[in-house]
């Protein structure tokens, strides 16, 4: 189970990146492009680079974030198995029935 959950996760977490990278690039290329057009300024490099950071940065964050939630949840399931495994390692103590303090007791005695 844990497998699947972390190439699925993994999966996820490559389209983010991609897409988180991928939307500053695009998103400053445009800005310096209609800057350049109305402005008649040659900033569409300067917005090309300033996009590379900032996809960069939103990268960096997010895979830190996601590892060590990965590393978070590893480390929870790893602990629940361990008691699980100590749980049934720890010999059960059944004790036996203790007989009876009361010594021969007559049913006559008591009506």
């Amino acid at each position: 189970m844990r497998h699947k959950k972390s190439v699925m996760r993994s999966f996820m977490m490559v389209t983010q990146l991609g897409i988180s990278v991928m939307v500053p690039v695009f998103f400053c290329i445009l800005a310096g492009y209609y800057i350049d057009r109305y402005a008649g300024t040659k900033l569409t490099l300067l917005f090309l680079f300033l996009g590379f950071m900032a996809g960069g940065l939103n990268a960096y964050k997010l895979a830190k974030t996601t590892l060590a939630m990965n590393e978070r949840e590893e480390q929870a399931e790893d602990q629940k198995e361990r008691m699980e495994r100590q749980e049934e390692a720890r010999p059960k103590v059944l004790k036996p029935k203790q007989a009876s303090r009361v010594k021969g007791h007559d049913d006559e005695k008591l009506s």
